[in-house]
């Protein structure tokens, strides 16, 4: 009875309902995940990876809130648990019969013209959830698609005290910036202290080492930081997690010698991925 109730009211898995609806909604086995599924079922066609799906109408899926581990394409070589993330995924869609809802947000696709979306097997369970659980993903927030951040970092976090799939696989551990290498890009983990704060279009976290962070300043009001506040972290240790890009020094205006820059830079664009550690 409650299932074609919530069809008729709810359109997102971000929209809020107060009052005694909310106590009833939430006391409902179905919903003891993040979001609220609703709307048409769509066959998968083939799961392409831990956190990519393709539908049977040809278009891709990208699920929103995670970030699974890399598989191995032609030249490019797969992460650890890459291809153990991606039989999670397909076991998830195979105990759905093959049929899924999709929940959006504000942004509905990516520059590669994926869809971005939750997903949910037939019963409204979240593959985000299962797959964080599972340690087969970690959690991620790009905003403006950052609804169900603090229920997936709940979920990760929980996940994290049991040390299953990537959290006791040693690639996946923090890796010390002080000791980074130039090659190492991609998706990581990281932890360090940071030698030096830069603010100007940009705030610029400088760690030990070859990486540093930067926060675009269309992200800033997500964090809520002062600037202050951000100065204030010079010295402390933080963990950080995100995308590794390769980044080159530039030549000065008017000056033989190069501007120099970290050679590796990390975007950060939601508070939940950099956390402090200690001072």
């Amino acid at each position: 009875m409650l299932r074609p109730l919530l069809a008729s009211l709810v359109k997102t898995p971000g929209m809020k309902i107060s009052g005694v609806f909310l106590c009833l909604l939430f006391a409902h086995p179905v919903f003891a995940e993040c979001g609220i599924p609703a709307g048409e079922l769509f066959t998968v066609a083939r799961v392409s990876d831990g956190d990519t799906l393709k539908l049977q109408d040809g278009r891709s899926v990208r699920v929103l809130g995670i970030n699974a581990p890399e598989i191995t394409h032609g030249s490019k070589a797969g992460q650890p648990l890459g291809r153990e993330s991606r039989a999670a995924a397909q076991a998830f869609v195979d105990a759905s019969k093959g049929r899924v809802r999709l929940g959006f947000e504000r942004e509905v696709k990516d520059h590669y013209g994926r869809l971005l979306a939750h997903v949910y097997d037939a019963r409204g369970r979240s593959l985000a959830v299962a797959q964080l659980r599972s340690g087969m993903a970690m959690q991620v927030a790009v905003p403006p698609n950052a609804a169900q951040a603090q229920c997936l970092a709940d979920a990760e976090r929980a996940a994290r005290k049991q040390s299953p799939g990537m959290w006791r696989n040693s690639y996946w551990q923090p890796l010390p910036t002080k000791s980074m290498r130039n090659d190492e890009t991609g998706f990581r983990l990281v932890r360090g202290r940071i030698t030096k704060v830069s603010i100007n279009s940009a705030v610029w976290l400088e760690f030990e080492g070859k990486l540093v962070a930067r926060v675009a300043k269309k992200d800033w009001s997500a964090f809520a930081y002062q600037k202050s506040d951000w100065l204030a972290l010079k010295g402390r240790e933080m963990e950080l997690r995100g995308w590794i890009r390769p980044q080159k020094s530039k030549p000065r205006p008017n000056s033989k010698a190069p501007q120099q820059f970290k050679p590796l830079v990390m975007q950060l664009r939601s508070p939940s991925s950099m956390s402090v550690i200690a001072r």
